[in-house]
């Protein structure tokens, strides 16, 4: 009986519903969009949690608020129904936008496309969250334990406020899904890279750079060389990425700088890999092609990879038989870019990402959009991959 529920798909029996939610859909993202929410930005970023707050109580939902005092609210919304599933719609509310970024470029339709200060990233994806919790409120479908909707405020920042609370719900649920954006049509994401920041501060000495040069030692030099080194890191360490940035000085021009500094930032797909990296950038701090000058490097650990196991495996093949009633032909992909999934899938809970609109053009003002039709697909293909998995439980 298990396998013949699990060969069962259902996201054709909702993509109808979804199409109907079409109009009103846009005009609440509308909405949405038109509210400057970059990270920080608190007063937009809680005015939309308010108004989420509305149209999540007209379904029922319980509700509560997670303020953090440099981002604004965080929220979780919560539906209980009947079943044993526990699962969790997640997505962000805050943007990479400065604020005035809606008076520049207010959300308008163009198309077949939307546009807007974060439309795709993710203002389309948390409202496609709150619309498969309506769809199962119409259809009267309550076979979860548990449904709950997470909206944080700043995933755009890494989520430093709001990490505590996506772990917390990630020990109570039995799948994640996360509804950023995809970039292809026919495509998801399944696993991402972790990421490493870094310090490399350089001490030199200084000197006037006409009187006394001999007596400098120029830690801008040393620095340059140590960042020539990271580069070469790259080719050495193909399936890693190093990217040197924010660099930062003595500003005087006369003087030889005494100290330079600069952010390095790692990309890796396992931990192990990781690891490597920190040893390879050790080695590269502890060298010196400068004398007297002091190198420290300092390693903050970011988001963890997120990595393909038996778990992931199974949800991706469930949702890859959604799609394909949908004559969809739907692949899990790696992305080097990290997400709120990284953090769900750390605590060992099946997670899929990318699972919200597909558009293009994420972070640039004028470019950003979502390709409307691609709403209503996504919202069945996530609705009727809840359904089955409510119905049938992950083996893994």
């Amino acid at each position: 009986m298990q396998q013949e529920i699990r060969n069962t798909t259902y996201a054709s029996s909702y993509l109808p519903l979804f199409r109907s939610y079409l109009p009103e859909f846009l005009k609440r993202l509308e909405t949405l969009v038109n509210i400057d929410s970059g990270t920080g930005q608190i007063a937009g970023v809680n005015r939309i949690i308010e108004q989420l707050q509305i149209w999540l109580h007209e379904l029922g939902c319980k509700i509560t608020l997670h303020p953090v005092e440099e981002f604004g609210n965080n929220l979780v919304a919560q539906l209980e129904g009947t079943g044993t599933q526990r699962i969790a719609l997640v997505g962000h509310i805050d943007t990479v936008y400065q604020p005035g970024a809606t008076q520049l470029q207010p959300f308008s339709v163009k198309g077949s496309a939307a546009y807007g200060p974060g439309v795709l990233d993710m203002k389309s994806g948390v409202l496609l969250a709150l619309y498969i919790m309506r769809a199962f409120q119409e259809k009267q479908f309550h076979d979860y334990r548990e449904l709950y909707l997470v909206i944080n405020n700043d995933e755009e920042v890494g989520s430093p406020g709001s990490h505590e609370l996506l772990t917390s719900i990630a020990h109570k649920i039995d799948v994640g899904l996360v509804l950023e954006p995809s970039l292809a049509f026919h495509s998801i994401t399944s696993a991402r890279k972790g990421t490493d920041r870094y310090l490399l501060e350089v001490q030199g000495v200084s000197a006037h750079s006409g009187a006394e040069p001999q007596k400098g030692r120029s830690a801008v030099v040393e620095l340059a060389h140590k960042i020539l080194a990271i580069q070469h890191l790259n080719s050495m360490f193909p399936e890693v990425t190093f990217n040197c940035t924010c660099l930062s000085s003595t500003e005087t021009l006369n003087i030889i700088p005494d100290m330079a500094r600069c952010y390095v930032s790692v990309r890796a797909g396992s931990q192990e890999a990781l690891d490597q990296a920190a040893r390879a950038l050790e080695s590269i701090a502890i060298g010196q092609s400068i004398p007297d000058t002091i190198t420290t490097l300092t390693r903050t650990p970011g988001r963890r990879p997120y990595q393909v196991n038996a778990g992931i495996q199974e949800l991706l093949e469930r949702l890859q038989a959604e799609a394909r009633a949908l004559d969809i032909s739907l692949s899990g992909e790696v992305d080097g870019g990290v997400s709120d999934a990284n953090i769900l899938a750390a605590t060992g809970v099946p997670t899929l990402d990318s699972l919200g609109p597909v558009g293009s053009g994420m972070h640039n003002l004028e470019q950003e959009h979502l390709i409307i039709e691609t709403i209503p697909i996504r919202g069945a293909l996530v609705a009727g991959l809840i359904h089955q998995l409510c119905l049938s439980k992950l083996t893994g």
